[in-house]
């Protein structure tokens, strides 16, 4: 069959198209970078009509690049920044307020407010109690604490949100109101990171929504990640181009990386750094400070007929004594761990803009490899709080152990070491709230292009970290599970379109992997204090 899947990434700082042809191989990508806006300290915000105008630019460019037209294009696929919230007018479609980003604090005070109070006749706490219902912790990196700030904060929001007349997503889900005219909706893995959604029971908590204070009728309506998110609108394309495959950017790298097996993981090192681990379809919860969330819904592979009714190897627990599933669910959810790390690439984009210290990111390496190590130089980066495991919001970032030998190479080598300790953290914690030890780490995204960092990697794991040759890798998994909803792909090419660049084996001996291990957590004892 043949045929291109047309993937619109929408990240932190850039929007992207790339189209991909029938062996799920990218062609063509466009790329414009996106502004961030920083009003005060702990705000960041982004323009959401430049937002749109980037993302359907990149889109009409890389068709045009390609050589192609609209009408060769199968299926629109959608990947984007998760947690970013835009609030706009249901009828005019325009933005009420700035995006507000998912790098944002300023719902801090709130969320620290909530995390003690405890449920009425209950010793559990909302923290406790967010955590049961979504996977998720009451953090300002989530959406709902935004929606609330924006709709206690900003001038007339709450009351004609109360008329009906306001519409809040994410970013998936304004774009998907801008390209088809009209359509509210959102995908699950995205609903999944809102701090409002159910991730047992399905569905928006009405719970939390309540306490909150947060209209329903405000949010988008919650569509597999598979499903039917409508077409464009006429005229925005030579056709209407459905839109079959929607992940938020994350759960996307997991499906691209071809960890669709449970216990298997990926690491991406974007902004900031997000480990994920496959763990199969029942809901759980961490109990080392990670969260969990949905990876995706999609169509059952293999179904199984009993009468009329059917059954699916994962639901059969629910048949008891000859009863028959009525309404059995004809989607599947995958569930994953995950290990949220605030800052990664956005350390090389601080040396660059605010220290000066190189003109391009990619030198970052060039410089750190001046010196042997980073001697004992630590630099803890906490620019915008720590995520997990620790979740502290309310510290800053921090660097150790300068002495008047110290230069900028040193600093640069610790600022990569430094991502490379807080995976290593974030591995910790899952590989304890995981039955499967880590045999490998699948990695991703523009900061695994950095050799010293990856050899780091995988010498603070002590297993080997796998790079493949695509390592843009999030817009290929959402175009991977739209070619596949489209009929374009088959599951094989999960697989087989996955390419090993490069193995990273673990060198480093256990005492010097201990010292500098030891080096890290002394600095970020100290941080915590």
């Amino acid at each position: 069959m043949a045929g291109y899947i047309l993937a619109l990434d929408q990240g932190t700082t850039s929007s992207r198209a790339i189209i991909y042809d029938d062996r799920a191989r990218p062609i063509q990508v466009s790329q414009q970078e996106t502004t961030l806006i920083t009003p005060k300290a702990g705000y960041v915000e982004q323009d959401a009509m430049q937002i749109w105008h980037t993302q359907i630019s990149c889109a009409h460019d890389a068709i045009n690049q390609a050589g192609l037209l609209a009408t060769d294009i199968s299926s629109l696929a959608i990947t984007n920044q998760r947690e970013t919230i835009v609030f706009w007018d249901k009828r005019t479609g325009k933005p009420l307020a700035p995006a507000i980003i998912w790098q944002d604090r300023r719902s801090d005070s709130w969320c620290q407010q909530l995390q003690k109070q405890q449920l009425k006749d209950s010793d559990v706490t909302m923290q406790q109690h967010v955590q049961q219902v979504t996977g998720l912790r009451l953090d300002p990196y989530f959406s709902a604490s935004k929606i609330v700030w924006m709709l206690d904060n900003h001038p007339n929001l709450k009351d004609r949100a109360q008329r009906g007349e306001v519409a809040v997503g994410t970013i998936d889900s304004w774009l998907m109101f801008k390209l088809t005219g009209g359509e509210h909706v959102i995908d699950i893995s995205n609903a999944s990171r809102t701090l409002m959604y159910d991730i047992n029971k399905l569905q928006w908590s009405d719970e939390l929504l309540s306490k909150f204070d947060v209209s329903k009728q405000m949010l988008p309506k919650v569509i597999a990640s598979d499903g039917d998110f409508g077409k464009t609108k006429k005229g925005l394309f030579a056709k209407q181009i459905p839109i079959q495959a929607v992940l938020g950017d994350q759960q996307a790298a997991l499906f691209g990386q071809g960890c669709v097996s449970e216990g298997m993981a990926k690491n991406t090192y974007g902004t900031g750094c997000f480990m994920l681990m496959n763990i199969g379809h029942e809901v759980q919860l961490s109990q080392h400070q990670l969260l969990t969330t949905v990876g995706w819904q999609r169509r059952l592979k293999h179904q199984q007929f009993i009468g009329n009714q059917i059954e699916h190897p994962s639901l059969s627990k629910l048949v008891k004594s000859g009863q028959r599933i009525l309404n059995p669910a004809r989607r599947e959810v995958t569930y994953a761990l995950e290990g949220s790390v605030f800052m990664a690439g956005a350390i090389v984009q601080w040396l660059r803009d605010n220290l000066g210290l190189f003109y391009k990111s990619q030198d970052v390496e060039r410089l750190a490899n001046e010196v042997e190590s980073s001697e004992e130089v630590v630099l803890v980066p906490a620019f915008t709080g720590l995520g997990a495991p620790y979740w502290r919001s309310d510290i800053t970032a921090s660097i150790f152990g300068m002495t008047r030998g110290s230069s900028k190479a040193h600093i640069a080598r610790a600022a990569l070491e430094s991502i490379a300790f807080q995976t290593y953290d974030v591995l910790t914690a899952m590989q304890k709230d995981s039955p499967s030890p880590l045999t490998e780490l699948r990695v991703d995204g523009g900061a695994s292009n950095n050799n010293l960092l990856m050899q780091f990697q995988a010498d603070m794991l002590g297993v080997p970290v796998l790079r493949p040759k695509d390592t843009e890798i999030t817009a290929k998994g959402v175009a991977l599970l739209a070619g596949i909803n489209a009929g374009l792909y088959d599951e094989t090419t999960i697989d087989d379109s996955w390419h090993l660049d490069r193995c990273f084996e673990p060198q480093m001996s256990a005492d010097e992997r201990e010292q500098h291990l030891h080096k890290w957590h002394q600095a970020i004892s100290k941080t915590l204090q």
